[in-house]
């Protein structure tokens, strides 16, 4: 139990570095945009690897990731990034289909009157 919970501290503290930085940020609007507009699910994972991928290879976060240690020495790691991009693509698709739909159950709401 005390390993799954230093593993969500220690994703949850990437999650924020990668918003920091803006790239996290980015993906989770896309994501968003994605579940908005009812594209497929299965491109979801396929935007979490590639975003996970990219970052791991070409991005230089060490100007931002001084401020968290353990999440900066985790961000090392092979198949990190995968992880937290995963987190983050998957709570903004799904953000963004239950936006669209209670944005839809509204509106009707309101046509109704």
């Amino acid at each position: 139990m005390y390993k799954v919970i230093k593993l969500l501290m220690l994703v949850s503290q990437a999650i924020f570095l990668q918003f920091m930085h803006g790239i996290g940020l980015a993906a989770f609007l896309i994501a968003l945009a994605a579940g908005y507009f009812r594209i497929k699910s299965w491109w979801v994972p396929i935007m979490a690897v590639a975003m996970g991928v990219a970052v791991e290879k070409y991005g230089n976060l060490q100007d931002v990731t001084g401020l968290l240690e353990k999440a900066e020495k985790a961000n090392e790691r092979g198949g990190f990034m995968i992880l937290v991009y995963a987190v983050i693509c998957i709570v903004g698709y799904v953000a963004g289909a239950y936006g669209r739909h209670y944005l839809l159950k509204f509106k009707n709401k309101v046509a109704a009157r």
